[in-house]
């Protein structure tokens, strides 16, 4: 009897991730309601954007390294898409499965050459050298755990700037403030403000950087670090089962079950 296929409901194939897109066009709907409402040009400030963007590129400089934040750079489009499903890798690892149960060296070694996930590729190649189950946990648990920390320091780099922005907003508003008084005796109304316009709208850029901007990336980045992660403990449970000799209908019924969703696990509501 052929094992059983591993249901998958649930995953959305790979593609634009409509949450992100909604976002973004009502963020921009709603600024652009806020200029339309009070007129674009006040919410236009350069001093204050100068100081705001310019003193969150410069912490952001200072408190991380280069590689660490191309690497923040380059994971932003990840936001906008939603991860493929593990579908084809769970194919694969049972395609394996029933070559190596069957002791068919040649067509598991082809097999390994078809994998394209990184982790599920290593976790075979160590079945397939026959190594022992706690080297094969100690090695893939430590990929896991360095894609954890390469993930977290990306999210970790926007969470601190959103909590700088609204510090670099303060900062505009003390220097707009200080101008103020420096000129409150001889200064004309436009002057005057001209050095409010700084002081208020260089808040209102901090506000928005850090709670429409930032912390939305690293709530979606850490969102995605957990559903990878996931995904990587399914894979390495049918490696485990694989080496530990278990029938290819196991493996399948086991790898049905972790993939399987439900919203009360408590109660069992699907």
């Amino acid at each position: 009897m052929a094992p059983a296929k591993p249901k998958t409901a649930g995953h959305r194939p790979a593609g634009v991730m409509i949450s992100t897109v909604l976002g973004v066009a009502g963020a921009a709907g709603l600024l652009a309601y806020i200029g339309a409402e009070h007129g674009a040009q006040v919410l236009w400030n350069p001093t204050g954007a100068a100081i705001v963007g310019g003193g969150v590129a410069v912490a952001a400089f200072l408190a991380f390294r280069t590689s660490e934040l191309l690497s923040a750079l380059s994971a932003l489009s990840a936001i906008f898409r939603n991860d493929a499903p593990i579908n084809q890798d769970i194919a694969d690892l049972l395609e394996f499965a029933r070559c190596h149960h069957r002791a068919q060296v040649r067509d598991a070694e082809a097999v390994l050459g078809r994998v394209r996930s990184p982790f599920l590729k290593l976790g075979l190649q160590l079945v397939a050298d026959g190594a022992p189950v706690n080297d094969i946990l100690h090695v893939m648990n430590w990929r896991i755990q360095k894609l954890v920390e390469r993930e977290t320091v990306e999210a970790k780099l926007f969470r601190t700037l959103a909590g700088l922005a609204p510090a670099f907003g303060l900062l505009a508003t003390l220097v707009g403030l200080i101008g103020l008084m420096a000129s409150l005796g001889t200064a004309s109304v436009g002057e005057v403000g001209a050095h409010m316009s700084v002081a208020l709208v260089a808040t209102f850029y901090g506000v928005v950087l850090a709670n429409v901007v930032f912390k939305p990336i690293a709530i979606k980045m850490e969102q995605r670090t957990a559903r990878r992660v996931g995904n990587l403990n399914v894979l390495l449970e049918g490696i485990l089962l694989v080496r530990l000799g278990r029938s290819p209908t196991v493996v399948a019924d086991a790898l049905a079950e972790f993939t399987r969703e439900r919203r009360d696990e408590l109660h069992g509501a699907p």
